[in-house]
């Protein structure tokens, strides 16, 4: 961007790849401005969220870029288009508000200008992971990001910011965990929840979404307690799950055999396997990769097991439901279980496919 030219309310940046749109907000709306960042594999010419956030009364400015940038490289183009809107919206407080590659850029945002709160659902603490949804778009300029976790411990005094992290995905699981063991200043707030990676979705799902974009007053722990969507578990259980995921990712992508047998092996006496659905669901897929199929067909099966019994098992992102039931008919595969198996997938997700794969 021309460091002599104006922003414009919607406009592209063609040196980071920015892409925004300024929506006023209606007569009578809020005193805020929502600056909602996409999330991965929003189509372009659209923003991600923009849906939601059409029920509201704030202005919104809506935010994306390629993958592989992750608002890397950005920041200018950023600044710029807040600073055109807030003024455009003559709002008196800024939210910074996004999921998944959404969550790092308004989290990076916020903790770079310091004029608004931020809602982050599972952001990346350290980009380009294997394994991770940064991971499979990685790009150079990723290498060079500054861990997440450290900027949050020198962030000081300021609006609060708020980090939402799914339990049954290693990558939130590791950012859980590498948060847990900082001495974080009283602004920072770390949620985790029972669910994945997808937590806003699974929060859109239930409403607490809603009630919480509605004025951005009521408190989102004290929402998701009331769905008993707070988990409890251990950090050192955790730390177990996110460690078993990123040897296990490290393997694969290296083509190393045996690492991966060893990981397996440990994780298959670790009790905490059995308890965590996530958790049992990779070392599913761990034991199908290695072609220990029945194993993993008897483990997995325990894990689709422990998510009915789960309450409002219903409302945990779809995606992540249809992984469990992928990984299964992949164990099933050439044996008399599969067809059945494949009939009650298609009866529980009907008109879905069974054929793609993807992170949840």
């Amino acid at each position: 961007m021309d460091e002599h030219m104006p922003a414009r309310p919607d406009g592209f940046d063609p040196q980071s790849g920015l892409v925004w749109r300024y929506r006023p907000a209606p007569a009578g709306g809020s005193d805020c401005l929502a600056v909602v960042y996409s999330q991965v594999r929003v189509p372009e010419g659209r923003f991600g969220l923009e849906r939601l956030f059409a029920h509201t009364r704030h202005a919104c400015l809506f935010l994306n870029c390629p993958d592989p940038v992750w608002y890397l490289g950005c920041e200018t183009a950023i600044d710029r288009a807040i600073n055109v809107a807030a003024k455009a919206s003559g709002a008196a407080r800024i939210v910074h508000y996004g999921a998944s590659k959404g969550a790092y850029g308004a989290l990076a945002a916020a903790l770079r200008r310091g004029d608004g709160r931020a809602f982050a659902f599972g952001p990346e603490l350290v980009l380009g992971r294997p394994g991770s949804q940064s991971g499979a778009v990685r790009s150079p300029d990723m290498a060079n990001a500054p861990d997440m976790a450290e900027q949050l411990q020198r962030a000081g005094a300021g609006p609060e910011l708020t980090l939402v992290f799914g339990i049954l995905d290693a990558t939130d699981t590791a950012g859980a965990v590498a948060l847990s063991g900082r001495d974080l200043p009283e602004r920072v707030r770390v949620l985790r929840l029972v669910s994945s990676h997808a937590s806003h979705d699974h929060l859109y799902t239930l409403n607490i979404a809603r009630k919480l974009i509605a004025g951005f007053s009521r408190d989102l722990e004290a929402l998701c307690s009331e769905r008993g969507l707070i988990a409890g578990d251990k950090t050192a259980d955790l730390a177990r799950f996110a460690r078993f995921f990123e040897v296990m990712a490290e393997a694969a992508e290296q083509g190393e055999r045996a690492g991966e047998a060893d990981a397996v092996a440990s994780a298959l006496s670790d009790p905490y396997a059995r308890l965590n659905p996530g958790y049992g669901l990779a070392v599913g897929q761990a034991l199908v990769r290695l072609g220990r199929r029945a194993e993993a067909a008897e483990r997995l099966g325990e894990v689709e097991a422990h998510i009915d019994a789960m309450p409002g098992a219903s409302a945990l992102p779809k995606r992540w439901r249809k992984a469990v039931w992928r990984a299964r008919l992949s164990a099933s595969e050439g044996t008399a279980a599969h067809g059945p198996l494949l009939a009650e997938a298609q009866a529980r997700f009907p008109g879905e496919s069974f054929g793609e794969s993807g992170p949840a």
